[in-house]
């Protein structure tokens, strides 16, 4: 099935307009990654983690790891994260650390379409708000938030493809990151994982 032709998403009050694309679940992440205009050839981190259910201790706790390590890691090592995308949890953290320091590393949101909301595109009243900070999005088929698990981390490995690594982190989560971190573990989209032990929720179970 093939993808659409990318399109940029104006967050006006932001100043920020990132390339998008609209693609099936079971889309070809070459075509994605080629079509968002990602390279080849870098060090690339999947970031599978809470969102909404995220505690108020919990995102205390892993904000200054995600600014003052992940993120600037990113901007020094020239790597591409991906990552869900809306504007919740650890998403968010990324999204606001990039911005807040003026970064320029590679921060590509995966959701599923039907289930999100930005700028220009009707969404129902329970969408979830892309992050206005990530410099890209694929946008995919599916009716639920975990439909993209799989893009997510097609569009890592084709990131990390000729030459580069990949790497899964497991931050906080839920039933979905459980189920991704099994896929990541088990599956054909194969990668090495790395879990703090102090986020919460599965990922502290994990590391456990």
């Amino acid at each position: 099935m093939s993808v659409d032709e990318a399109f940029t998403i104006a967050f006006s009050a932001q100043g920020t307009a990132p390339q998008a694309v609209q693609a099936p679940r079971d889309a070809d992440p070459a075509q994605v990654g080629a079509a968002l205009g990602l390279k080849p050839g870098r060090f690339a981190i999947a970031v599978m983690g809470g969102a909404a259910l995220m505690t108020d201790d919990s995102t205390r706790t892993i904000r200054s790891g995600l600014e003052d390590g992940l993120a600037q890691f990113a901007q020094d090592y020239d790597v591409t994260i991906v990552d869900g995308g809306t504007a919740a949890g650890v998403m968010a953290l990324l999204g606001a650390a990039r911005a807040r320091r003026g970064l320029t590393f590679p921060l590509v949101g995966v959701t599923v379409a039907a289930r999100a909301a930005w700028p220009g595109h009707e969404a129902d009243d329970e969408a979830a708000s892309l992050d206005p900070y990530h410099s890209h999005f694929a946008l995919t088929g599916g009716d639920d938030f975990g439909d993209e698990s799989d893009l997510l981390a097609g569009l890592a490995l084709y990131a990390a493809s000729a030459g580069g690594k990949a790497l899964g982190l497991i931050i906080n989560g839920g039933a979905i990151v459980r189920r991704e971190a099994h896929a990541r573990a088990t599956g054909p989209l194969k990668m090495p994982l790395l879990v703090p032990d102090d986020s919460g929720r599965f990922a502290g179970e994990l590391a456990e």
